[in-house]
């Protein structure tokens, strides 16, 4: 009796094994592989990071929820699909939901230079609960315009090695669609306020009020927290360009004789030459009407024909900068000293105000605005 007991636990010892053998080595990599050829990363990945993420959040398909019934608002970047850039997106997008936006929830429009998969898309799209839009971009976006000599942009590029950013020919590509192309995109028609970021770059300050219902409250069209000057040998033609388009369009500009203006803060008062200040537009709030407007639309067309962007190495910062001189006056334009703002680890605005930077991963003597290099105080 107890032999007999010993083979049929024997027996059914031997087949659980060979069960379990079975599952191991076919049916979980079947279901695997299964899973893997309907997701439109397999090429790259064998499996869905997350399976309870619900897709039509970033797919595009209606426009995003919006929190305040005033105005539609969004949180804007371009980014690129490595695992560095993914890294940056991240980090900058939780920044925001920890510093601002959790308690809000405005939406994320991500414009991709770049396709990204659909488990980078869940990995950001996990970080918040507000709705996240992915736009990949095709060429006509992110690359040269139809006038472009292809042979004078690639000397140019030879020519400026030694410039920083000189030879890149992605961030000429991205300087053209941050600076006017982006706001011919669909996916921003609906949006009048944006707030821009770039990937990895920190809010170093919780915030306990809406920048986006002050921009809306105070009717301004343009915003910034640090100004700084450019390198002179990536712009040798832009103020002669900016002036021919103020000469042709005088209808448009802002007179210099305008107290109001803010000339004051790109010429300089003893030499009347273009001092090369500009607003930096890494962190930079506005009112899409202004940049969707026909007067800088026309002012970027006339940018675009000019080809500095390519033939030296315009950066989107100063053409805007530069199109806000000319169409905006200063009362337009808001500087954010209350909140806290660092990128490359090095250039920071921290708030004067002990009240506020005493919540601050950051201390006023890191401030960039007492840097020489810094072109606040002309404004």
């Amino acid at each position: 009796m107890a032999l007999r007991s010993f083979y049929q636990k024997t027996i059914v010892r031997t087949a659980f094994f060979f069960t379990v053998l079975f599952f191991c080595s076919y049916l979980i990599p079947h279901n695997l592989s299964l899973r893997s050829l309907s997701s439109p990363s397999s090429s790259s990945t064998r499996y869905s990071i997350s399976s309870n993420v619900d897709p039509t959040r970033w797919s595009n398909a209606s426009q995003p929820r919006q929190p305040n019934p005033h105005f539609n608002a969004a949180y804007v970047t371009l980014t690129k699909s490595d695992a560095e850039s993914l890294g940056n997106l991240r980090k900058t997008i939780r920044n925001l939901e920890d510093s601002v936006n959790r308690e809000r929830g405005y939406p994320y429009i991500i414009f991709c230079s770049e396709p990204l998969s659909r488990d980078s898309r869940e990995l950001v799209r996990a970080l918040t609960h507000a709705d996240v839009e992915f736009y990949d971009l095709d060429s006509t976006m992110y690359g040269y315009s139809d006038t472009v000599d292809l042979d004078k942009a690639a000397e140019a590029r030879r020519r400026m090695s030694d410039v920083i950013f000189g030879d890149d020919e992605n961030y000429r590509f991205a300087s053209r669609f941050m600076a006017g192309v982006i706001f011919r995109h669909p996916a921003l028609q609906h949006i009048d306020y944006y707030w821009r970021f770039e990937t990895g770059t920190e809010y170093v300050c919780p915030l306990d009020f809406d920048p986006f219902q002050y921009m809306y409250d105070h009717q301004k069209k343009l915003s910034f927290s640090m100004a700084l000057y450019e390198y002179e040998e990536t712009i040798p033609t832009l103020f002669t360009t900016i002036m021919e388009f103020a000469n042709m369009n005088p209808d448009l500009v802002q007179p210099m004789a305008n107290k109001n203006s803010l000339w004051h803060f790109i010429i300089d008062s003893e030499t009347k030459v273009f001092n090369r200040c500009h607003f930096w537009s890494n962190f930079q709030i506005a009112d899409l009407n202004f940049f969707r407007g026909e007067a800088y639309q026309a002012y970027f067309d006339h940018i675009e024909k000019a080809g500095g962007i390519f033939y030296e190495r315009w950066g989107d910062p100063v053409i805007q900068s530069l199109g806000a001189v000319l169409l905006l006056e200063k009362n337009d334009v808001h500087f954010w000293d209350n909140i806290g703002y660092r990128v490359a680890d090095y250039f920071t605005h921290c708030p004067s105000d002990k009240a506020l930077y005493k919540k601050c991963s950051c201390r006023p003597e890191q401030n960039f605005d007492f840097d020489g290099y810094s072109c606040l105080r002309y404004f």
